[in-house]
Order: C-alpha cells, then structure tokens, then sequence
C-alpha cells in the first residue's frame, strides 16, 4: 500500500486528566514553544510505517476473524465440545462422537445423532454454543453450510439459531439426508425483533421426522456477515483492522507460527484448499484447537482487504518447547517456505493459489526467518538456520528484504525485529528516544511487537496512560523513519471471554468488538500521517513532552506531542518554511482518566472527539493532560530533504541486491562497496563523508572526505570523483549537490548543482551523475529511480576524533569544580575521584587505561585496565564496569566507545557503540553511559555536555 497524499497534522500526546481541547485558541500564557519547519524533510513516510501482527492468540481467528460461529466445527475439540443434545417436546436422543465411517481421512471424526421418539410436535436435535455464545443480530444473514449422512434418508433437516432458552430467531430446511456424504447449505436470516445478544445457539435438528434414524454430522459452518465476499472473515473485526490504515500486517505472526512442538507449527500447505479436506492442529501455543479453516489464503485476502501488505513469517525450525531442527533435516522446511513465498507470488504454486480463488499474485517484499528466535539458547538461529534460509530465499527471490527474528553475523540482516513490552507506562514512554542516535549503517528494523502490558484481571485491554505512553513511543518511531521501516502494536485482538494475552489493541465477544484507548491512538497515526518527516523543536515543556511531525505532498502537517506530566501546557505553534498557512485547523482528541479503559459494555469510555480551531502561522495552543491532540493545518510551498551539517555520514544503496554496497572512494574515483562494521579501517574511512554546507550553494550540500579533509566528491565528465577542493566556482558548482526526495519513494536523492536533470547514481560499481535516459550507459533507464536513491547513514568511521591506539592515557574530568577528577576504577566499578602526584601507586593505575581499537568496530575504541591487563571498562545496565574480556558480541559492544567531539565544545566526548545516544557520564562520583535526558538519574539534563566531556591526558601511571 502506498500513502496517499495526506494533510500535515499535529498530534499531540500529553498525560493528566483534563476535558475536551476547546474549539478556540487559548489566551493564557504560554509555558512552552514548538516550532515546525514545513519547508523541509528528514526522512520520507514508510508505506509500512504501521501495521498489524495477526496471529492466532486470545481466540483471535478461531472464534475471532474465521466468521463461523460454530465452535468444534470437525469435532476434534475435546470429543464434540461445545456440541450437546436438544429435544423438545417429549423427542428423545442422543449424541456422541463417531470416529468411524468419517467424511475423509483429513476429517474421519463425525458427530452421531441418534433419534428416538421423534412424533409430531417433538424435536430432535445437536445444539452447538458456539465461542462464549452465538452472536445474534436482528435482519442478519448467516450462511450455514454443513456435510452429513443417515443410516437411511430422511428429512428434512432443518438448521436454526435461537435464544438458549428456544426462542428461535431464523430456521431454513434443507431437505432430506441421503446415506452418503455430502454437502448441504442454507440461508438464514434474522428477524426485525431478534435482539442483539450472544445468549444463542446453532442448532442442527429433526423436527417431528426420522424417529429411530441416526444422522452424522461434519465440518459444520455457520458464518456471520463477512468483511467481503471472499475470505470469511468477520465483518467487524476486519472493519476495525482496516479502519487504521495498516501498511502491513504480519501473519501468521507470533509463537502460533512455531507451535509447541513441530507437529503443530503453522503448516501452511495444510491450511490451503477445500476446508473439508483441512485437518487443523492443536493451536497448543495458545491452548485450544485450530480448523485451520482461516489459512494462508484467508490472511492474505485479510490484508489485501484492509489496503495493507503482508509482511510473511516463516517456520524456522524451532519450536516453543525448545526443540531445534537438526542442521541436516532442516532442508525439507527451506523448501516448505519457498512454496510458500511462490504460492503468494509466483505461477507454479501460484496455480493452486489460483484454483483457490485468487489468480493474482500478492505483493510481498518482506520475509521474517522464524519468531523470537533469542530463546533458542543453542546458537543454531546464527550458525545454521538463519543462513540456509537467507541463502536460499536470496537465491530463488533477491528481490525480497530478509527479517532477522534476533541479530545475527552469519549473514546479512536487511531488518532486524525489535519487541517491546513493559507493563509501566511511564517507563515505556521512555522508549520515544530509542532509535533517535542508533547506528543508520546497520539493518532497517520492524518493531514487530510492542504494547504497555496493563491490561486487568477483568479486562483484556489496557489504559488510557498506556495508549498514551505507545503514542509517546510512535512519536519516536515516525521521527526515525529512514531507520524503522514499520511497527505492530500486538496482540491485535482478543476474545472477551477467554484470553492468554494481558493487553490488546480490539477486544470482542460473540456479537460485537469495541477499540481500546491503545486502538484509537493506532486510528489516529495511521490515518493521520504525512509522506515525509518534517522537523520540530519543543522547548519550555517537560523532558517527557515528545514532539514529531509529518507532511503531505499536498502541503498538509501532522506534528505529534507527548507529554506525560499531570498539567496542562500551554503552547505557543510556530510554522516556519511555509509559504502559507491556513487560517482553521481541525483538531482530533483523546483525553479522559488515565486510569480509564474501554469494555464490551462501555466502548467509549475513551473516544477521540474532532472539533476546529483558528490557526495561522503563529498561534497558541492548550493541549490538556492525559491527552493524545492531532491537529490538521493546511500549508502551502515546497519541502526539500535537511541533512545534518558537520556530521559524518556515508551513502548506502538502496537498489535490491546492493543495499550492502556503499560509495567509497578509490584511486580518486567514486565507487561502491561492500562496507561493513568488520570491514578494514582504511575502507570505512574511504566510505565516510563529512556533510557540508554546498560549496556553491547554502541551500546543497558538499560531501568532503573523512580521511582526506579539504576533498570533496564532484564530478567531472559527469564521473564523480574524490578531488582537492581548488577554491574555483567551477568546483565548488561540480562539488554541490541538492538534496531531494528520493526518486523510488524512499531515502535522498542527490541533484547536481549545475546539471538538474542529473542525479547521483552508481552504476557498473561506479558513481556518475546520471539523467533518466541519454547517450551515456549510465543514463540507462533501468533502475535509474532505484540507483539515483540513497540512504544517508551513520558513518562507517564512527569516531570524529582520533586517537592513537595502545597509548595509555587517563579520562579527566571538564566539569568546573571537578577538573582534577579522573575515571578510575575500585570494586570494578567505574567511578571519578581526586588524583594527584600525592596519590598512592594504586590509584594512579586504576585511573590509568590503555586506548585499544575497539572491540566491536576499529573506528571507535576500548579502555583496557592497566593493572588488570585483560579488563575493560564496560557499560552494564548504563552503570560503568570494568570487567574481565568475554567473547561475545554483546561484550564487545559494551566496551566499544567512539570519540566524538565534546558536548560542551572541551575535549572530547565518548559515545557508546550501542548507545548512540548515550555517552561516558560522571554524575554523583560514579561514571555512567547517559542520555540528556531521561529516566535514569544519571540522564539529568543539568551539566549533561560538562560532565559527558573529557580530557585525554597524560597517564598518571604510564
């Protein structure tokens, strides 16, 4: 799905308790400032942004999304579950499970119907309750399809819903029963009078015929009104999923892809076809039985439907109880889920999916290796699973973008899946900056699974403060759009009445469904979203208060706020880079008790409300407590990509299958590359550009050379070479490019300064600047849109300053009062302390350090102990260590530190390798990794660039 030009919107999300957003201005005031620039970008919209995660958990299919409201529909459920006998009027009868004389070996299970007395006025039948309860609305249609035998023909048969007290609401005959198997369907429909209610049954009966007959039962199908007229799928249910304008939606996701044991992963090949001929499995991840009858076709129909693309996971050879498929058995599985990836896309298992219905391939870009593949302890996800999967699919279908389930180092990860899940808001909300500083070099990431875990003992959906603390999350999210390419809120949806999850977005009983607060922040950033990030500053508000904002093409904003104080703020809107701006914006509101949740009894509790407000270029506004606010303004002018001047960056491909490549340069020509975190330090260097002001003009950009400062990247017979900047006009206009959206849709693409109609472009492995068609090969028309796109990401020489590796050397502090401080370490922990010439032996080797290159990448650097040769100061939970070297990534990454400039404009500041936006800290003696800002008390904004800026001086034990 692609999105369609939208307004730009401002949501803003904040945490007390306050009615309504007026419809007029506020007047008091203002206590904090926002600005958005609407004039510029930072990063474009991902279609995907946000999507679903469907998986078959809390009854969210079988008695969910399937619109059968038969439950034990094969009757393999616990013998025939939820099946009993009903007699009326002095009938009699029995039932029982059958395993004999079945409809098909998939199938040999049968309901038996025995019928006694069966005279007129008396009835005989088999009543099923369905999941909690039979849903019944008034002038509905159902329709009933059902396979049955008889020892000898009778009839009819006739088929109902009705009150579990008799009151009967719709009953259609179908005829007479033959003595062989086969297929019987009926209509019914609802009366005017039938109430809304889920107090029902279905019932499958002999009404005053077939006494001393027996009749067999099988694959019985009751369905409620559907979605659309294929698929099965519960009208309501999809309704709610499509109101958010997902971008993907994830199946079949979660732990009902793995099962318990192999036996009941999610077999697709078994899902697809006839229902009669599906065998199901027992779901025994989440605990009951799965038909089957919701398949592979039926969750693709189910995005397709809702305007999304699936996002497929395939089984990877583990499963929930801990067992890992052997290395030598594991090929039967690759091949398994390259069926599958050809049954969605291709032509020869595309045929089945054709005979199923759907002659059109679907559209799949993404592939995920597996599921939470971390709690296999064994290794086997990196050493062999993840690779025979990624090389395959890579062979057969380069095309596809590969989801790692955990990171990995065997092969290349094009995203890697985050999770989050944490049951307190407030520390949940502190998650809005997680990717703000994250290394733009790596994979892109899907947080495929996230949510505030808050949901009650009585109540499987959360509060209004977890819908607002995910909301403060998404802020981060969109802000970090050139890096996450999508998000799930999980799970999707949960029965009312029986659930294994605590938390979900859509709760649902036999009848109806009602949004969480959770859902209606999902509604609002994904129907109220832009194409492209634009950038705002917040300042006066709270730490807490999180501020992100979008465009459209068409000129519209959306910029979200999330503050999690108990107060109202009071702010003043500034929209600058506009060449206007509309006087009236419409204002969207969630807001109520934070405590609040909504309920199957009480659906809006929490409900957003939509009114208008004046608004122009400048005006202010009152976003209440507790609050998620998005307001709509309509703006006018252009918007070009800001780059961040004076940082490093490096310039990766986005064409599939060179997005490892990266432009370097070589011999003086520009090039592309495989570059990666283990490459050698001469290639990083020669792939790391500092972004400057454009030499030819302020509103371009310059790219000059990290390790050969004052040369710059220009072309010259439209070749892009590295040259020394020779201070003529004709270098500077060859040595400027202008930043635009990129030309597939994604990522920058950079304009030649005296060429426009030329791009940046790699082509046969060199750079050029190119146009789409001309004389020159590399003006080819092929993948011109895809090759002229880049993605700006972190340099691959991550540290901006340079040190000399295996020198000793000791950490002084800058902070005033604190200068004659030094990081030293006792207890193996970090901390500062007073270091003299009068200081003992001991202290001045514990405050001495030898500089290595760094353990996890050679552009940054590890501080190795000097009196514990093989120790090194590392960061655990933020707090400093020193602790003794372990081979493992995560060690190593710990230990890793890049030098950056100071934060306070003094010496330099350490960053952590895994932290970005956390650096070596002293606070209250102790030395941490810390952000400006944040939930630890290490983050306190106070002295943060001081005490995060260091000297490197002289060893005080050399």
């Amino acid at each position: 799905m692609q999105h369609r030009a939208r307004p730009i919107l401002l949501a803003v999300v904040l945490t007390a308790g306050l009615a309504a957003v007026p419809a007029t201005p506020a007047v008091a005031a203002p206590t904090a400032w926002l600005t958005v620039d609407a004039g510029h970008t930072t990063a474009a919209v991902n279609s995907t942004q946000f999507g679903h995660i469907v998986e078959d958990i809390n009854h969210s299919v079988e008695g969910g999304l399937n619109a059968n409201v038969v439950r034990n529909a094969t009757m393999k459920e616990n013998g025939i579950s939820s099946w009993s006998l009903l007699t009326a009027g002095g009938g009699s009868g029995s039932v029982a499970l059958d395993t004999a004389g079945g409809l098909n070996a998939a199938n040999p299970n049968s309901l038996r119907l025995s019928i006694g007395a069966n005279g007129a006025g008396q009835r005989v039948g088999a009543a099923n309750a369905g999941f909690y309860g039979v849903g019944v609305r008034p002038s509905t249609t159902y329709q009933v399809s059902f396979f049955a035998r008889a020892d000898q023909a009778f009839g009819p048969v006739t088929v109902s819903l009705e009150s579990t007290t008799g009151t009967v609401y719709a009953s259609a005959s179908v005829g007479a029963v033959g003595t062989g198997w086969a297929r019987y369907t009926a209509t019914l429909t609802t009366s005017a009078s039938a109430p809304v209610s889920t107090a029902n049954r279905f019932v499958v009966s002999a009404n005053g015929t077939g006494a001393g007959r027996t009749l067999w039962l099988s694959v019985v199908q009751c369905n409620a009104p559907t979605f659309a007229p294929t698929g099965n799928i519960r009208a309501d249910l999809q309704q709610k999923l499509a109101d958010t304008k997902p971008g993907f939606i994830r199946v079949p996701g979660g732990n009902y892809l793995e099962g318990n044991v192999i036996a009941n992963r999610f077999a697709w090949k078994n899902t697809i076809g006839a229902v009669e001929q599906r065998a199901g499995h027992q779901n025994d991840a989440w605990g009951y039985w799965s038909t089957d009858h919701f398949g592979l076709l039926n969750y693709l129909l189910m995005a397709e439907q809702a305007g999304a693309e699936p996002l497929l996971g395939v089984f990877a050879g583990y499963t929930l109880n801990g067992s890992v498929t052997p290395q030598n058995q594991l090929a039967p599985y690759i091949q398994e889920a390259l069926d599958e990836i050809e049954y969605i896309t291709g032509t020869t298992w595309g045929a089945r999916r054709a005979a199923d219905g759907h002659p059109a391939p679907f559209p799949l870009r993404y592939v995920e290796i597996g599921n939470e593949d971390w709690f296999d302890g064994s290794g086997s996800y990196n050493s062999y699973r993840y690779p025979m999967f990624y090389d395959a699919i890579k062979a057969a279908y380069p095309q596809l973008q590969i989801v790692a389930s955990m990171p990995v180092t065997s092969r290349p990860m094009d995203v890697i899946d985050d999770h989050y899940y944490n049951g307190d808001p407030a520390a949940f909300a502190g998650l809005a900056t997680r990717y703000d500083s994250a290394d733009r070099n790596g994979p892109k990431v899907l947080v495929g699974e996230y949510g505030v875990t808050n949901g009650s003992s009585t109540n499987p959906t959360g509060t209004l403060s977890g819908a607002i603390a995910e909301a403060a999350f998404m802020t981060g999210l969109v802000r970090n759009a050139d890096l996450v390419m999508g998000a799930a809120y999980a799970p999707a949806l949960t029965s009312v009445d029986n659930w294994q999850w605590s938390s979900n977005l859509i709760g649902f009983n036999a009848v109806s469904s009602y949004g969480s607060p959770s859902y209606h922040v999902q509604k609002m950033f994904g129907t109220l979203l832009g194409d492209h990030v634009v950038p705002v500053q917040l300042t006066g508000a709270s730490p807490d208060v999180r501020a992100v904002a979008t465009r459209a093409v068409s000129g519209t904003v959306h910029v979200t706020v999330v503050n999690p104080t108990a107060s109202a703020v009071e702010t003043q809107l500034t929209i600058n880079g506009a060449s206007s701006v509309g006087g009236t914006a419409t204002v969207t509101t969630l807001t109520g008790d934070p405590n609040a949740r909504n309920s199957i009894s009480a659906p809006n509790t929490i409900a957003p409300t939509t009114t208008t407000t004046a608004a122009g270029p400048s005006f202010v506004r009152t976003f209440p407590a507790h609050s998620v606010v998005v307001l709509t303004l309509s703006t006018t002018g252009s918007a070009t990509p800001l780059l961040a001047v004076g940082k490093g960056a490096s310039l990766r491909a986005t064409t599939p299958g060179y997005t490892d490549r990266s432009v370097r340069h070589s011999g003086g020509v520009a090039v592309t590359s495989v570059i990666t975190a283990a490459s050698a330090a001469a290639d990083k260097k020669n792939g790391s550009f500092l972004v400057r002001a454009g030499l030819a003009g302020s509103g371009c950009y310059s790219l000059e050379s990290r390790d050969n400062p004052g040369s710059f990247l220009r072309h010259y017979n439209y070749q892009v070479r590295l040259a020394a900047n020779d201070g003529s006009a004709q270098f500077a206009a060859d040595a400027t490019f202008c930043a635009a959206d990129g030309n597939s849709g994604q990522g920058v693409s950079l304009r030649s300064y005296n060429f426009p109609t030329r791009y940046l472009r790699h082509h046969a492995n060199q750079v050029w600047i190119a146009s789409n068609g001309g004389s020159l090969p590399s003006d080819s028309a092929v993948d011109w849109a895809q090759d002229t796109t880049w993605r700006l990401t972190s340099a691959w020489w991550r540290s901006d300053a340079r040190m000399t590796a295996g020198s000793y050397q000791s950490l002084q502090a800058t902070t005033p009062g604190f200068t004659d401080w030094y990081v030293r370490h006792q207890g193996y922990l970090g901390y500062t302390a007073q270091v003299t010439g009068g200081s003992s032996a001991t202290v001045k080797q514990d405050a001495t350090f030898r500089i290595v290159s760094g353990l996890a990448d050679n552009s940054c650097y590890s501080f190795e102990s000097r009196n514990f040769p093989g120790y090194y100061l590392r960061h655990s939970d933020y707090r400093i260590r020193l602790d003794a070297y372990a081979a493992t990534p995560l060690y190593a990454a710990d230990a890793t530190f890049c030098a950056q400039p100071g934060n306070s404009g003094t010496g330099l500041s350490w960053q952590s390798y895994n932290f970005a936006n956390r650096y070596l800290r002293h606070y209250n003696s102790e030395v941490w990794v810390s952000s400006n800002g944040g939930a630890p008390a290490a983050d306190a904004p106070a002295n943060f660039a001081a005490d995060t800026s260091w000297l490197t001086a002289a060893p005080w034990a050399p």
